[in-house]
């Protein structure tokens, strides 16, 4: 996204340390910062199905992102917002001014990704995933993208077990489709909607699909 508070360079949504994260271009800063734990409150974009990815710019310097509907607090800022893995974003009050929105994936490491993008969306309120999603308001653009992970050719194969699903008989908060349900720090529902079982993407994501 071309950046006026960049002077024209741009803000990027990427992968880093195979986790999601943005990127200033202008000097190379993330969020969240690339610590252990910096890492630990993002979230690695599961690969080889389709996601709902979502986030939105305000006006007063807040940014918000969501994956299949659940808040990722790693890349999440803003007035009031207590994020100690904000790389400074916050203290330094910087404000993103956007004037484009570009779609596409460069990788700098040598990786060969495939990356889809399919119902893309972009509003002044939030957008949602699908039936009985949040509306949730937002005061700048709200973007949403469904995306398959990217994948990499560029080293030695490695065999990658399948998703495995786990079902349970706890009562509770219900999850809805393609929301999360597990994975390591995860505190929301774990019961999915009727007719989806929660998968085990990996050890920090697990969704009901």
């Amino acid at each position: 996204m071309p950046d006026n508070a960049q002077d024209g360079k741009h803000l990027r949504i990427g992968g880093q340390s195979q986790v999601l994260d943005y990127n200033r271009e202008s000097d190379d800063a993330t969020l969240p910062d690339l610590s252990p734990n910096g890492i630990a409150s993002t979230v690695t974009l599961p690969t080889g199905a389709f996601q709902c990815f979502e986030y939105h710019l305000g006006t007063d310097g807040t940014i918000e992102t969501w994956l299949n509907g659940s808040l990722i607090p790693g890349m999440t800022v803003g007035p009031g917002v207590d994020n100690p893995n904000d790389a400074g974003w916050t203290r330094e009050n910087y404000i993103p001014d956007i004037t484009g929105v570009n779609f596409g994936w460069e990788a700098y490491s040598g990786d060969v990704n495939t990356v889809w993008f399919d119902d893309i969306s972009i509003a002044s309120t939030r957008v949602g995933c699908g039936p009985g999603s949040p509306g949730g308001p937002g005061s700048s653009t709200t973007a949403r993208s469904s995306t398959s992970g990217p994948t990499s050719t560029s080293k030695p194969s490695t065999t990658i077990p399948p998703p495995t699903s786990r079902t349970t008989t706890a009562t509770g908060p219900t999850q809805t489709h393609y929301g999360q349900c597990g994975g390591i720090g995860y505190s929301g529902p774990t019961v999915c909607a009727s007719g989806t079982t929660c998968q085990v993407l990996n050890p920090y994501y697990s969704q009901c699909l």
